[in-house]
């Protein structure tokens, strides 16, 4: 399940933010900022950046 941390936190943002833009009618910045609220960060950028640091966290990992 570790594998899949920031993949699975990346898919579900992305999720969110599509139904936020196409069924809410936001625009896909307004979408991809309430996206990341509701999934409790600050904005995107800290949740791209948490992301981030589970993937790189997830390669550390299979390498031992």
């Amino acid at each position: 399940m570790l594998e899949l941390k920031g993949l699975k936190l990346d898919g579900l943002f992305e999720e969110r933010t599509a139904i936020l833009e196409y069924d809410a009618g936001f625009s896909r910045y307004d979408a991809e900022q309430m996206a990341a609220q509701a999934m409790g960060f600050a904005n995107k950028a800290e949740l791209k950046m948490k992301v981030q640091e589970l993937k790189a966290g997830e390669y550390n990992d299979a390498d031992l």
